[in-house]
C-alpha cells in the first residue's frame, strides 16, 4: 500500500458476477488507471454475504485496493534502483505479491455492490498514497513498514472469528493470504530501513503515516460498523503502531 513512484442482500444473499462479466472491475483503476487496464478477471464464485456487510466491504476495498495497486509500482521501482541482488530479488517478489493481492481484491469487488461515489474521499485517498513517496529511501521503507503494519491491524479485525466475513470461506481465504504476505513485507521493509526504523525519527514518521491513515479510514466509519468493526477500536490499534514500531512483529 504505497505511492506510485519512488521520490516523486438479505442475510445469506449471494452476490454473483455471472450477469456482470462485461462489467469492468471498478477497483481496477482506483488510483492509477493506466497501470491496470485489462489486467483483472471477474470471479467465478458468488459471495455469501448479507447486503449490509457486502456494502461495507465494498467501501473498505476502495482503500485496500488502491493501496495494493500503487504498491506494485512502488516495489518494482525500488527493486530497479536497488544495487543489492538479494534485496532486488526480495523486492520483486513483494511486487508480485502486491500484484496478486490487487487482482484478488478486484475480483471480490466485482461481486459486491457499487460503492458510493465520493470525490472528496477519493481525492484524499489518492493524495495520501502519493505523499508516501520520499527521496530518502530509508524513510520510504519506514513508511512502507508502517503502512503494512497498519494493514495487518485492519486485516486482523476483518478476519476476527466473530465477524460476518467468516460466513464466506473464499473471502476469508483471500484475506488470510494477504495478511500473511503483508506481515512478511513488514519484516523486510523494517530490515531495509535499518536503524532509522528504530530511531526517534522513525517513530515520528510512523506516527504521521498512521495519523493520516486513521483519519482517512474514519471517513468510512459506517462501513467498518457494517462489518462489525468498532471504528474507535481500530483507530486505537492503528495509533499503537508507531510506539511499538521498532520492536513488535506483525503477525498474521
Amino acid at each position: 500500500m504505497y505511492p506510485p513512484k519512488l521520490g516523486e442482500r438479505n442475510p445469506g444473499t449471494h452476490y454473483s458476477t455471472r450477469s456482470k462479466e462485461s462489467r469492468p472491475a471498478r477497483f481496477l483503476a482506483a488510483c492509477f488507471p493506466q497501470a491496470w487496464v485489462g489486467f483483472c478477471r471477474p470471479p467465478s464464485a458468488s459471495l455469501n454475504l448479507d447486503p449490509q456487510c457486502a456494502r461495507g466491504l465494498s467501501e473498505l476495498l476502495q482503500v485496500l485496493s488502491c493501496g495494493e495497486e500503487s504498491a506494485t509500482v512502488t516495489f518494482e521501482s525500488l527493486a530497479h534502483s536497488c544495487h543489492e541482488p538479494w534485496m532486488r530479488s526480495a523486492l520483486m517478489r513483494i511486487a508480485a505479491d502486491e500484484r496478486r493481492h490487487h487482482v484478488l481484491l478486484s475480483n471480490i469487488g466485482a461481486a459486491l455492490p457499487t460503492p458510493r461515489i465520493d470525490p472528496k474521499f477519493a481525492a484524499r485517498m489518492r493524495r495520501f498514497f502519493m505523499r508516501l513517496a520520499h527521496r530518502d529511501v530509508l524513510v520510504h521503507f519506514v513508511k512502507i513498514a508502517t503502512l503494512d503494519s497498519a494493514a495487518c491491524q485492519v486485516l486482523s479485525l476483518l478476519r476476527a472469528g466473530t465477524g460476518p466475513l467468516t460466513r464466506d470461506g473464499a473471502v476469508g481465504s483471500i484475506l488470510r493470504l494477504i495478511h500473511i504476505d503483508e506481515a512478511r513485507h513488514v519484516r523486510l521493509a523494517r530490515e531495509c530501513a535499518g536503524s532509522v526504523a528504530r530511531s526517534r525519527k522513525g517513530t515520528e514518521i510512523a506516527a504521521e503515516v498512521t495519523d493520516e491513515l486513521a483519519q482517512l479510514i474514519q471517513m468510512r466509519a459506517d462501513s467498518l460498523e457494517a462489518l462489525h468493526i468498532d471504528p474507535d477500536r481500530l483507530d486505537a490499534r492503528l495509533r499503537t503502531v508507531p510506539a511499538s514500531f521498532g520492536a513488535r512483529r506483525c503477525r498474521a
